[in-house]
């Protein structure tokens, strides 16, 4: 059972990676050649212009889909083994569960991370200061995760002991102040140069956030339709009748 969860999974994650293709060649593409545009001007100013080792017809292209269809299948993946674990300790369905679990993880994953760093467009950032920049936000995707699975944790045991009225505002609350505490804690690190364009800034960190919800949203609901067919009893059994031809 865990297999067809991990194949189906995957496969999703790899129809996701082409809607999420499409949606970044056609509308963050463009936004990056303009920062790259800016980031040339402003190392030509300088004198410290510096060579592509990988064209940008690769990189906005097969580059471009080769990393979302890594990151796609790879959640896709993760999400399947998620709900070999807890289906059936839930009480949800099978396309609930998968819901409730690609909605904590674009929370804990992408939407906290992002709220304290925010993504950049290339121009943005020291080279000096990049190390330390990408250690911070690997710590707090971390600490995020870790929050969100004590969370789940309270939410279920208050769901044991007390009903489930008080389970999820509880484990919301326990997790939203733990995220407040980290994204307070930790460091700043924006470097945004003052005569950076604030509108093309803003444009690029939506397309951002757009695209991560493409890609949890849709995996969401093709893996969770596709978990449904897989573990659903019911749905297992018609498609089994479906298949068997009339004697």
């Amino acid at each position: 059972m865990l297999q067809r969860l991990l194949r189906a999974g995957m496969l999703s994650g790899l129809i996701v990676a082409l809607l999420s293709f499409g949606f970044a060649r056609a509308f963050s593409e463009p936004t990056v050649e303009r920062a790259i545009v800016l980031e040339e001007r402003s190392a030509a100013d300088h004198s410290h212009a510096e060579e592509e080792t990988i064209g940008r017809a690769t990189q906005r292209n097969l580059g471009l889909l080769t990393g979302i269809a890594s990151y796609s299948v790879a959640l896709g993946g993760i999400l399947a083994i998620g709900l070999g674990c807890l289906h059936g300790r839930l009480g949800l369905g099978p396309r609930s569960t998968v819901w409730t679990l690609a909605s904590l993880a674009y929370v804990s994953l992408v939407l906290v991370p992002q709220l304290k760093y925010p993504a950049n467009p290339p121009g943005i950032g020291s080279a000096e200061t990049i190390g330390s920049r990408t250690e911070l936000y690997i710590l707090l995707i971390l600490l995020s995760l870790v929050s969100m699975a004590l969370s789940f944790w309270i939410g279920v045991r208050i769901r044991r002991s007390h009903g489930g009225m008080f389970s999820v505002p509880v484990a919301a609350l326990a997790f939203a102040s733990m995220a407040m505490i980290l994204v307070s804690a930790l460091p700043d690190t924006s470097e945004v140069p003052s005569d950076f364009p604030e509108s093309h800034l803003f444009t690029f960190r939506a397309q951002s956030a757009i695209l991560q919800l493409i890609v949890w949203g849709s995996l969401g609901a093709i893996f969770g339709q596709l978990a449904k067919r897989i573990l659903d009893p019911r749905v297992s059994r018609i498609s089994a009748n479906a298949e068997i031809p009339n004697a």
